[in-house]
């Protein structure tokens, strides 16, 4: 199945007369698929705001639905770009936790994407401080993401035997 996703991939992408260097697939879990481009014309591909690149992963979604029998999942890596694009998030990310931390309130993020939903409720989990967390809440017809700090519970011991 990876020679066959590499080949579409490469077929799609000469027809739109960008120069491709590199294309490799590779099986990230059962039926999803990392491929990775590297090319010149990457501003091609992802501009403006990734916008480009995510019109281009729905029309390969689209082919490579039509040509291969199993339902797959793909995620198009060109240049590095969202390794870097996930570096920034996490620094991002970070910093509004260590706002939280200095604050009482919670905060409200913009809207993201699923995947990078995910990838905020992990740098969450993977940031360690029991008293932060995300939440995620509908509003209309998109989910907004909430880091949060945990109330702190006080307790009283009515019978001064505890102090």
């Amino acid at each position: 199945m990876l020679e066959k996703i590499k080949a579409l991939t490469s077929t799609f992408f000469n027809n739109f007369w960008i120069e491709i260097n590199s294309i490799d697939v590779v099986n990230e879990e059962q039926n999803i698929f990392l491929i990775k481009i590297q090319s010149p014309d990457s501003w091609l591909l992802i501009w403006p705001n990734w916008k480009n690149l995510d019109n281009i992963s729905n029309i390969l979604k689209l082919i490579l639905k039509n040509n291969i029998e199993e339902k797959i999942k793909i995620h198009i890596e060109i240049n590095d770009y969202i390794k870097s694009k996930d570096d920034r998030l996490k620094i991002q990310i970070i910093s509004k936790i260590k706002f939280v931390e200095k604050s009482w309130d919670d905060l409200m993020l913009p809207f993201y994407s699923p995947y990078d939903r995910k990838k905020i409720h992990s740098i969450v989990w993977e940031y360690n401080n029991p008293k932060i967390y995300t939440k995620s809440v509908w509003e209309w017809n998109a989910r907004r993401l909430y880091i949060c700090k945990k109330n702190e519970k006080i307790t009283i011991d009515l019978d001064w035997t505890d102090i």
